[in-house]
């Protein structure tokens, strides 16, 4: 039922304590008005070139093939705890996150799997091209800032999601480089030194259509192990479509798919043979639907890290606290030093 028109009010608003800057938090909940976990942006649909077999759209059966010795999965978490405003002394506020995330890799070496190369960062995020660095306080709570020039708080989130990412890369670039197969989880676009080094991308969703409409529709139809032939992805990954396990009776057609990527500098052979061969020992790793509510797409290592990485985040409740802490303290000292 429509109650009658509304104008959107501008994004500036006139603050109740003028002639001073002033932070606040937001009483709303950081789940209200964004996701809880960031997703990548949904670029608009595209038709990837079929690469393998001769244009065509066919379904491989990898055959069996030994996991190598040395694997890395390397993965991140992110969370924003809490929603921010900035108000300067002229009454124009500026939106304001503060948010955490952490990266790390599960080695598995010669079937023994351990978790290193963790890495766990905090900061505060401030559109507007402002920064603002929130007083540390005790029990380990601080905070890094940056700032953007958007105002627009999905803008501040993505920033949130770029640290997170740029870890993932350095880590999934150190362990490439030491001889380990790195599985990022996630597109391989954040990989600096992507170019014939042992990597390989792991993308669970599916944000827009890579292949012309006839061959699309047969993506679903792949069985468990099955994989697609290898598609271009631009002009520096090869990517491929893979059904990691079944996702249930009650699921979707795309329920279980998932998108490997591989370096395309090393060639489209070996690339062909990269993304094979990973196609066959990746199903291994497939969660199981009693344990995981992504399963079978969330592989059981990363779900490992990604517990172990949020544990080292700290307590939601406790962030926010320490953040509220931290920008009263602020506050006052802002305020003292005007009178």
């Amino acid at each position: 039922m429509v109650l009658g028109s509304v104008t959107n009010p501008p994004q500036t608003h006139v603050s109740h304590n003028l002639g001073r800057t002033q932070i606040g938090v937001e009483p709303f909940d950081v789940g209200y008005g964004a996701g809880y976990e960031a997703g990548e942006e949904s670029p608009k649909d595209m038709e990837c070139e079929l690469v393998e077999d001769e244009g065509d759209f066919r379904v491989h059966r990898p055959a069996a093939e030994d996991r190598p010795r040395r694997l890395a999965f390397v993965d991140g978490t992110m969370r924003t705890d809490a929603r921010l405003t900035r108000t300067d002394e002229n009454g124009v506020t500026v939106s304001g996150l503060a948010g955490s995330w952490g990266a790390g890799a599960a080695l598995n070496k010669d079937g023994a799997l351990s978790i290193e190369r963790v890495q766990v960062g905090r900061a505060t995020f401030f559109g507007g091209g402002q920064t603002v660095r929130l007083p540390d306080r005790t029990n380990g709570w601080s905070w890094d800032a940056y700032s953007e020039e958007s105002d627009d708080f999905e803008s501040l989130r993505r920033r949130l999601q770029r640290c997170m990412r740029e870890a993932e890369g350095l880590i999934a670039d150190e362990l490439s480089g030491e001889g380990w197969l790195a599985v990022v989880d996630g597109p391989l676009h954040s990989i600096r030194r992507s170019r014939g080094v042992p990597v390989v991308g792991y993308v669970k969703t599916h944000h827009r259509r890579m292949l012309a409409d006839e061959f699309w529709r047969r993506v679903p139809l792949l069985s468990r192990g099955e994989r697609s032939g290898l598609f271009a992805i631009g002009d520096d990954v090869y990517g491929c479509y893979l059904r990691i396990g079944d996702a249930g009776p009650w699921a979707g057609p795309w329920a279980g798919i998932v998108r490997v990527e591989v370096p395309a500098g090393a060639g489209r052979q070996e690339a062909i043979e990269v993304a094979g061969r990973a196609s066959a020992w990746l199903p291994e790793y497939a969660s199981a639907l009693h344990r995981d509510a992504r399963a079978p797409v969330n592989l059981t290592p990363i779900a490992g890290l990604e517990r172990h990485l949020r544990r080292l985040q700290g307590n939601p409740r406790l962030a926010l606290r320490a953040v509220r802490e931290a920008v009263l303290e602020l506050n006052a000292s802002s305020e003292a030093t005007q009178q």
